[in-house]
């Protein structure tokens, strides 16, 4: 999505064009903020029981993937446990749940994330979801083998909405960032559900693995404390620390305030821009569509801008698109085979195009065009090839929303008796 292209308002001339940006009212913090968290929750004591246990600390990180401040949560740790002369053995877990990298990309998160503070940590390990030798029973689940061990672990997340798990966080860094890949599609079938939405947690079968998972290690005799951070464009607006459901549950107003918004009424045209690092890959860019098509029109127009780098990424839901033209078989097909990691997407899209008949398109220079037919969505290059294409399809007088952060922004239409 290169700066220098010629805006979405210019290109769409004739549309109602209306330019949404999430948290315009949220403030960044000051800067102690996270120390003062986890000095709240005790992370002090909870370090030292580690040290006194002759037990290493395990720290969980997240991968590139998400937008979290890692690096700002070990500046907090390290200026803590340093004050208090605690010094605990740690091993640093990266989080990365079924994702893949290279070593380069491992490399560079590495240095990023832990700066100077590498030389603390006596182990650093990436989770790999499908290397058997890696993985332990933790209850119901496989999990990384460190994981399985009863001791102590600090997890780092940050909370945004998710289409189908209610909210990102430190929960899934602890859960499904750790798991196998058989635990992770387990869980992730739940999100073939109505009831796994963004937003929802009460009977959302995804949020409520997840949260069985995390009493499973409890269970086992882990010893759980967590960092949750809420940020807008890189910007840390809100945080709290403490057991990793209470700390999520205690900032579901503010990222509500600042990632969510309520529309009157659909429109004919959204233009969804997704930022890095959701902007990866189409598998992960796709919480673009999702987290905006409610705000759509029936038979609208909803454009995803990504630049999607690594093509489609994991491609399991493209396999299924292809084989499945429409809603009905790709959903038979699921229900026949079983669920595979991904085909959640896959039936979400053909729900989308094939029940509320919502026309797709897909900005990037990163997907080959000729897969159109199988995802059901143009591909153009660019944006002006992407607005002629929408001008030609709108009714005059058409209303439009060009929506920032899509990835992470959720759209409601507002229902009759909602307060403003």
């Amino acid at each position: 999505m290169a700066g220098a292209e010629t805006a979405w308002a210019d290109l769409l001339e004739g549309v109602a064009l209306e330019r949404l940006v999430p948290g315009s009212g949220a403030q960044a913090l000051a800067g102690r903020e996270q120390a003062q968290a986890l000095e709240r929750a005790g992370v002090v004591e909870f370090a030292r029981a580690s040290s006194l246990a002759a037990t290493p600390m395990t720290v969980l990180v997240n991968d590139s993937h998400r937008p979290t401040d890692s690096a700002g949560f070990l500046r907090a740790l390290f200026l803590l446990l340093d004050a208090a002369g605690v010094t605990p053995g740690l091993r640093l877990l990266v989080a990365a749940g079924s994702h893949r990298a290279d070593d380069e990309e491992k490399r560079a998160h590495e240095q990023s994330v832990l700066g100077p503070y590498a030389d603390r940590f006596a182990e650093i390990a990436w989770h790999d979801a499908v290397d058997p030798a890696g993985l332990s029973p933790v209850g119901d689940y496989q999990l990384h083998s460190w994981m399985a061990e009863g001791g102590w672990y600090l997890a780092c997340g940050s909370v945004e909405p998710h289409y189908f798990a209610g909210l990102t966080g430190a929960h899934k860094t602890l859960s499904v960032g750790v798991m196998s890949l058989k635990s992770l599609a387990a869980n992730h079938e739940g999100a073939m559900s109505p009831d796994a939405a963004g937003l929802r947690l009460d009977g959302n079968p995804v949020y409520e693995g997840v949260a069985a998972a995390i009493s499973a290690l409890e269970n086992s005799g882990a010893r759980l404390l967590a960092l949750n951070q809420v940020l807008l464009d890189g910007e840390l607006v809100g945080v709290s620390a403490g057991h990793p459901l209470a700390s999520l549950h205690e900032l579901l107003p503010l990222m509500r305030s600042s990632f969510v918004q309520q529309l009157a009424a659909p429109v004919d045209l959204l233009v969804a821009r997704v930022a890095p690092p959701l902007d990866r890959d189409l598998y992960q860019a796709d919480k673009g569509i999702k987290n905006t098509e409610a705000a759509v029109s029936d038979g609208g127009l909803l454009l995803l801008e990504a630049a999607c780098a690594g093509g489609t990424g994991i491609d399991h839901f493209v396999e299924l698109m292809k084989a499945c033209p429409d809603h009905a078989s790709a959903l038979a097909t699921v229900r026949d085979r079983g669920y595979r990691l991904g085909d959640h997407k896959a039936v979400r899209l053909r729900a989308l195009t094939d029940l509320r008949g919502v026309r797709l398109a897909l900005v990037s220079a990163g997907v080959d065009p000729a897969l159109e037919a199988a995802l059901g969505m143009r591909i153009f290059v660019g944006r002006e090839e992407a607005a002629a294409w929408a001008r030609g399809l709108l009714p005059a007088s058409s209303r439009g929303l060009l929506v920032e952060d899509a990835g992470n922004v959720t759209l409601e239409i507002k229902e009759p008796g909602d307060g403003a």
